[in-house]
């Protein structure tokens, strides 16, 4: 549920939302790069996401217990590739988000 209204919010750009979905020490990572977590994450979601108008259309939804892969096509100013994201959801809020190639 949490991860699909992250997906609708991205689309809205309601960028007060998709910061509400996430938890404090929430982390990011590029396939198996660094993660990012806490206010790098934040930051990070700020510049990338938001500011650019990051969004999935057509997502489709696999989920495995805590864990959500949302698949489609995503698209920010600038850049558009297929996404491929793993969400990690604990305590109702998103734990972290694996961008997969």
């Amino acid at each position: 549920q949490v991860v699909q209204s992250l997906i609708t919010a991205m689309t809205e750009n309601d960028a007060e939302k998709i910061r509400s979905l996430f938890q404090e020490d929430a982390k990011q990572a590029y396939g198996n790069g660094e993660w990012k977590a806490g206010q790098k994450f934040f930051d990070w979601l700020e510049s990338d996401i938001i500011e650019r108008k990051g969004h999935v259309d057509g997502a489709q939804y696999e989920v495995d217990g805590n864990e959500v892969v949302v698949k489609g096509q995503y698209s920010s100013r600038g850049y558009t590739n297929k996404a491929n994201f793993l969400f990690v959801v604990e305590e109702g809020k998103i734990k972290s988000w694996q961008m997969r190639y």
